[in-house]
């Protein structure tokens, strides 16, 4: 890969970090209450899949963890920029294709 810098990626990068902090703001607000920390659980399931698979099937995951929490945060970040990387990429060839073939 010869670049790798994305505006889409960043954008997608910035709009999950801040959907993860409004998310554990929220979580700190009702903690405490039964389901706290499920939307807080579900934004970093990609996150818990990956670490599950890794630890051979068992992997907690809560608002209470800090440490997992920013890890999940910063997984979920590199996830979306990655996922704007790609399609930026593929919208590029397409667009590179369709102007070659014009010519």
């Amino acid at each position: 890969m010869r670049r790798l810098k994305s505006w889409t990626g960043a954008a997608f990068a910035a709009v999950y970090a801040l959907a993860f902090a409004a998310l554990y703001v929220d979580y700190v607000r009702r903690s405490g209450t039964w389901f706290a920390d499920l939307p807080l659980s579900l934004i970093s399931l990609p996150f818990t899949l990956v670490m599950r698979r890794l630890n051979g099937g068992s992997f907690e995951f809560g608002g209470d963890m800090t440490g997992r929490v920013i890890a999940g945060g910063l997984f979920g970040v590199a996830l979306a920029y990655l996922a704007g990387l790609v399609l930026e990429t593929v919208i590029r060839a397409i667009a590179r294709l369709a102007l070659h073939s014009r010519a």
